[in-house]
C-alpha cells in the first residue's frame, strides 16, 4: 500500500498548442481525468473554440497522441477566463503557454490564487529557469512546484526531465518520478535547473558541432546522416533527420537561448550556428512541419523523393548513395554499432577522421558538464538515448572506442581532457560502465556505483544474468529465475524471431517450470518482442528437401503455442513493440497477458503467401464465437468477417487498445504504460495467479458455421478481388483462411473439437508452403523487407 500523501487521477492541462494538447493526449491514454484549458476564444461563438481546434488536430496526426481516435472526446474543455476554478479540484496542474518568463511567471500567479494546498504544479519548460518560473509565489508553492519537461511526441519519446528548484520539496520529486515513470511510462532523468537541461544542451551542442561539416562541403548531409545513423549507434534518423523533425526554428531558438545563459562553457561558441543554417531558417525552411528543410519530399515521374538541400544554394537536389570503404567493411565485419564504432575512428581516412574528431567533441564535452547539469554520466547516457534515440550514449560510446587508448591519443592531439576522467584511469578502472559487474563509475564523486535500473523496481534480464539467475540457455533462448518461484524465458535470436531451436528450448523450459517453479513469463530486453518465425530457416530446410523437417516443426510449433494455455502453471506473456505472426500466436495462447501500450501486434502470415499454423486462425475464430455465445440470437457472422479481415489483410494494431479491439488481447489482459516494468508486473501476476491456485482449462470444442460461413467470406473476397483491395493471390491465401474458419467443408453448423481445426492449419500451412507464389513472397520479404503483392 502506498504510503504517499500525493495521488494524481484528475490533471489540467494549461495551453493547448503543439505539446499542451498531446501531454493531455498522453494522460488521457494513461487514463486519467484531464482537463484542457487556453485563452478564452473571443471570436468565435465557443469560447473554447481554441482547444477544440487543437483537439480535432489530435485526431489527423499521425503517428497519432491518442490511443483510440475517441479518446479524444474523454479531454474535458475549458478556457482561462471561465474556467480556471477547476483547478481547486485537480491534483496536478501541467503548465504548457508559450515560453516567456513573464507570461508564464503571471500564470504561476493566477494559479496560486485558486490552486489548493498540496496540489503539484509542474512546467513543461524546454528551456527557461525553472526556479526563477515560480520565484514571486509562496513557499508552500513553490515546494511543490517543479520542472517536467516532456519531449515531443509525448507518447512515443521516452524521455521526461524533471527538474526541481532548491525550494522544491524532496517528497514531490520523488513521487512525480515514479508517477511519471509508472503512470505515464516516461524514462524519468532528473536534472539541475541549468539551461537547456540534460538531453539539448548535449544534442543541440552535438548537432552544432557536425553542421560545420555540413555548411563547409566536407559532408553531403545524406553522408553525414549515413555515418552518423545506425552504423555508428545514433538513431535512425540521424542528424539531419532529426533536425528537420525537431524543428530547425525550434534548433535556432534554443542555440540563441543557450549562448548568453552559458558564458563559462568552453565550448560556447559552438553555438553561434553557421550563417547558412541562419539563413535556411530566415527563408522557413523549418523542417517537416515546413515542407522542407535539410530535405524536401518532392513528387516525381517515379514517385516520391527526398531531395536534399545544397548548402550554398540551398537548392535541392537528388541524393547520392554515400560510399566510404571503411563504413562499409566495418558493415561487413562488425554486428553491434560500439564495435562498428571502434573500427571506423581508428582509419586513416575521410570518414575515420570524422568520426574521430566529432566523438572527441561529443565526449569530452559530455565529460565537462558533470557535475555542472548532473552528478551522473547514466543521466547523461539515458537523456541522449530516451531524448535523441540514439542506440549508444556518450559514454557509452567512449567505452566502445576505448577510453584508455582514446584518452592517450587525445592527449597526443592535444586536446584538453577533464581530470576526472584521468582519476578513474588512475585508479585502475578502463570503463565508466562494467555490464557484467552491474557498475558504474561516478565522475563526480569517483566512487563505483551500482548500475541503477531504467526504472524503480525494474527487472532486466541483464542483471538477472549479471547476478548469475540464468538456468540453462543457448544462442535462441534463456531461461531465468526470477525468484519467488516464478521462471523468465528470454528470446535471444536476430530479431527474436521464432525459429526451430527457440521453440525447443520453450519446450524444455516448460518441462522445468513443471518441476521446480509456480509460473512463467516470455518476455525479454529487446525492442521489440518478435518478429515471428524465421522464415530464412524454414525456406531453407524447404528448399533443401527436408520437407519433413518443416512439417514437424509446424506441428511442434502448434503444440508449444497452443500447449502454454494447458501448462499446469501459470503463463504471463509480456509482449512489447512489434509482435508478429508467431509472437501473436504466443499472446494468444497465455494464461494473461501483460503487454506495452505501444504495442504493435498482428498476425502477418497473408503478407508472405502463408496463414497463422500456430493456432492463431483457431483462437481469433474461437474467440469470436464465444463473444456471441451467450445470445442465442446474435448473427456470428458480421463478427467473423471482421476477424477474417483482419487475418485477410494482415492488420497490424498501433498500440495495445487497438489491440484489445482487434481481439489480440482481452479486457482481462493488463496494459502497462512503462515498458522498462513489464517484467515486474509479469512476474507479479504469475504470482498471483499460482497463489489463488492455478488450474488449466479443458481443451474447447468450438462452434463454427459450416458451408454458410465459407458461401459468405468467398463472397466477401469476391468483392474485394474485383475492387482491387486484394491480389490474385492474396485471394488464394485468404480462401484457406476462410475454409478454416468455417470448419472446413462442413454442411452444418456444429461443435468441433480444438485438434480439428489445429489440423485443417496445418495442412493449409504445408500446401501454401508448396505454392511456388508463397515461396516468391518469402524470398521477397528476405530480400527487401516488404511484402510482395503477386
Amino acid at each position: 500500500m502506498s504510503t504517499s500523501k500525493f495521488a494524481i487521477q484528475k490533471v489540467a492541462v494549461l495551453g493547448s498548442g503543439t505539446m499542451g494538447s498531446q501531454i493531455a493526449a498522453h494522460c488521457v491514454n494513461a487514463g486519467l481525468q484531464v482537463w484542457l484549458l487556453d485563452l478564452k476564444d473571443e471570436e468565435s461563438d465557443n469560447p473554447n473554440q481554441q482547444v477544440l481546434d487543437n483537439i480535432k488536430k489530435l485526431k489527423k496526426m499521425n503517428p497519432s497522441p491518442l490511443g483510440m481516435p475517441e479518446y479524444a472526446d474523454r479531454i474535458q474543455v475549458g478556457n482561462f477566463t471561465d474556467d480556471f476554478e477547476v483547478l481547486k479540484e485537480v491534483d496536478w496542474i501541467c503548465e504548457a503557454i508559450i515560453e516567456k518568463m513573464d507570461i508564464k511567471q503571471q500564470i504561476m500567479s493566477d494559479i496560486e490564487e485558486v490552486r489548493t494546498e498540496g496540489t503539484i504544479v509542474s512546467s513543461n519548460t524546454s528551456g527557461l529557469p525553472i526556479g526563477k518560473i515560480s520565484e514571486n509565489c509562496s513557499e508552500e508553492f513553490r515546494k511543490h512546484f517543479l520542472g517536467t519537461h516532456f519531449f515531443n511526441p509525448p507518447r512515443y519519446m521516452k524521455l521526461l526531465e524533471v527538474i526541481p528548484t532548491d525550494s522544491t520539496s524532496d517528497d514531490v520529486v520523488n513521487y512525480m518520478s515514479r508517477f511519471c515513470e509508472r503512470d505515464l511510462g516516461k524514462g524519468v532523468v532528473e536534472c539541475k535547473d541549468t539551461p537547456n537541461f540534460i538531453a539539448n544542451r548535449i544534442g543541440i551542442f552535438s548537432m552544432a558541432s557536425i553542421m560545420a561539416y555540413f555548411f563547409d562541403g566536407t559532408f553531403r548531409a545524406e553522408e553525414i546522416d549515413y555515418l552518423l545513423g545506425t552504423l555508428t549507434g545514433y538513431s535512425k534518423a540521424a542528424t539531419f533527420r532529426t533536425a528537420d523533425m525537431s524543428g530547425l526554428d525550434v534548433i535556432h531558438h534554443v542555440a540563441n537561448n543557450l549562448y548568453p545563459a552559458i558564458p563559462d562553457d568552453e565550448r560556447r561558441e559552438v553555438f553561434q550556428l553557421p550563417e547558412s543554417f541562419e539563413k535556411m531558417v530566415e527563408e522557413g525552411k523549418y523542417g517537416n512541419k515546413a515542407g522542407e528543410g535539410f530535405y524536401k519530399k518532392v513528387q516525381t515521374e517515379s514517385g516520391k523523393e527526398y531531395k536534399v538541400i545544397d548548402p550554398e544554394t540551398h537548392e535541392y537536389e537528388s541524393q547520392i548513395d554515400p560510399e566510404f570503404e571503411s563504413a562499409s567493411e566495418a558493415k561487413k565485419k562488425f554486428d553491434t554499432a560500439g564495435e562498428r564504432l571502434k573500427f571506423l575512428v581508428n582509419q586513416d581516412d575521410k570518414a575515420g577522421r570524422f568520426l574521430w574528431d566529432i566523438h572527441c567533441d561529443l565526449l569530452l564535452y559530455a565529460a565537462n558538464r558533470i557535475p555542472e547539469i548532473t552528478n551522473s554520466l547514466e543521466s547523461i547516457d539515458r537523456a541522449m538515448k530516451w531524448g535523441f534515440n540514439w542506440e549508444l550514449g556518450p559514454f557509452e560510446r567512449w567505452d566502445a572506442i576505448g577510453v584508455r587508448e582514446s584518452v592517450k591519443r587525445m592527449e597526443s592531439e592535444g586536446r584538453e581532457v577533464p581530470d576526472t576522467v584521468f582519476e578513474m584511469l588512475d585508479s585502475g578502472r578502463d570503463s565508466f560502465y562494467d555490464k557484467e559487474d552491474g557498475t558504474v563509475y561516478n565522475l563526480a564523486t569517483g566512487e563505483i556505483e551500482s548500475l541503477s535500473p531504467p526504472a524503480e523496481g525494474a527487472i532486466q534480464v541483464s542483471t538477472l544474468k549479471a547476478n548469475g539467475k540464468e538456468i540453462f540457455g543457448n544462442e535462441s533462448a534463456g531461461l531465468y529465475d526470477l525468484g519467488d518461484g516464478i521462471a523468465l524465458f528470454e528470446f535471444r535470436t536476430r530479431k527474436y524471431t521464432l525459429g526451430f531451436e527457440l521453440v525447443q528450448a520453450l519446450d524444455k523450459a516448460c518441462n522445468i517450470v513443471k518441476d521446480r517453479f509456480d509460473g512463467l513469463v516470455i518476455s525479454h530486453d529487446g525492442d521489440n518482442f518478435t518478429y515471428g518465425a524465421n522464415l530464412m530457416e524454414a525456406m531453407q530446410a524447404w528448399q533443401q528437401g527436408d520437407k519433413e523437417r518443416v512439417q514437424k516443426a509446424a506441428k511442434n510449433f502448434q503444440d508449444v503455442a497452443v500447449g502454454l494455455r494447458y501448462q499446469p502453471f501459470p503463463v504471463v506473456v509480456a509482449p512489447f513493440g512489434r509482435a508478429l505472426g508467431g509472437g501473436v500466436e504466443f499472446i494468444l495462447h497465455a494464461d494473461e497477458v501483460v503487454a506495452h501500450h505501444e504495442l504493435y501486434a498482428g498476425l502477418v502470415e497473408v503478407g508472405v503467401g502463408l496463414l497463422p499454423a500456430g493456432g492463431g486462425t483457431k483462437e481469433m475464430l474461437y474467440r469470436t464465437m464465444q463473444q456471441v455465445m451467450d445470445d442465442e440470437q446474435a448473427d456470428p457472422m458480421p463478427n467473423i468477417k471482421e476477424v477474417f479481415k483482419t487475418i485477410g489483410m494482415a492488420k497490424v494494431s498501433d498500440g495495445a487498445p487497438k489491440a484489445r479491439e482487434m481481439g489480440y488481447l482481452r479486457d482481462s489482459d493488463l496494459v502497462v504504460m512503462n515498458r522498462d516494468l513489464l517484467i515486474t508486473n509479469a512476474k507479479a501476476e504469475a504470482r498471483r495467479m499460482a497463489d489463488a491456485g492455478y488450474h488449466p482449462p479443458e481443451q474447447p470444442s468450438i462452434r463454427v458455421m459450416g458451408k454458410q460461413a465459407l458461401s459468405s467470406l468467398k463472397l466477401m473476397l469476391y468483392i474485394m478481388h474485383e475492387a482491387n483491395f486484394i491480389t490474385d493471390y492474396d485471394k488464394v491465401v485468404a480462401r484457406k483462411v476462410a475454409y478454416i474458419m468455417s470448419g472446413g467443408d462442413l454442411s452444418e453448423p456444429q461443435d468441433v473439437p480444438e485438434d480439428y481445426l489445429l489440423r485443417l492449419e496445418r495442412e493449409a500451412f504445408l500446401e501454401l508452403l508448396e505454392d511456388e507464389r508463397t515461396q516468391a513472397r518469402i524470398e521477397h520479404m528476405l530480400k527487401k523487407g516488404k511484402p510482395l503483392r503477386n
